[in-house]
């Protein structure tokens, strides 16, 4: 099972069949909160959608083009991070995450991403990653934005959530700015 140790609080694992209910449970108790941002809330209706869903995260874990792994601060189930998309060829990866609306406000979003993005340059051997986030989403964006990402510019349209089309801003780092960044 894929494991990444953020620090003493956070883990990243990947999800087991076994873990479906939790997930299910985890997002039903925050459908209205993430149900803003996340256009997927709504399809996942039953505890037994996410069964499917965890083969697939584990098939693109094994195939190396995603890595969607759960959070778990202080062994708690608290959301989602990884990368959606891994394109080996051009060493591309692009990075989402969600939070439960208890667990915002203390570093756990922060210190998991910053791990990502790590283990993305470090271990995966990335080049380039993505974070894209909502343009009227300012909780997400603060993350890249603090953690030096550099905006690339406004996706119109790119996104369909529910309703209407929202528009999205791509935040990006590349490796070369990180190991500047760290040295």
């Amino acid at each position: 099972m894929m494991i990444i140790k953020v620090d003493e609080e956070i883990e990243l694992r990947a999800v087991q069949q076994k873990d479906y209910k939790m997930v299910y449970d985890t997002v039903d108790q925050n459908r209205s909160h993430l149900r803003r941002w996340l256009p997927w809330v709504d399809y996942m209706k039953r505890a037994d959608d996410y069964i499917e869903i965890i083969e697939a995260w584990q098939e693109i874990i094994d195939n190396g083009t995603g890595l969607q792994l759960g959070i778990f601060y202080r062994g708690e189930f608290m959301g989602m991070c990884g990368y959606n998309e891994i394109v080996s060829l051009s060493s591309r990866g692009q990075i989402g995450y969600w939070l439960t609306k208890n667990a915002q406000g203390r570093g756990i979003a922060s210190r998991s991403i910053s791990r990502l993005v790590s283990y993305g340059f470090d271990t995966l051997k990335l080049n380039r990653i993505e974070i894209i986030c909502g343009v009227h989403n300012y909780r997400s964006r603060a993350l890249p934005e603090a953690m030096g990402f550099v905006e690339e510019g406004v996706l119109a349209d790119y996104e369909f959530l529910y309703d209407h089309f929202h528009d999205c801003i791509m935040y990006r780092q590349l490796k070369k700015e990180y190991e500047e960044a760290r040295f």
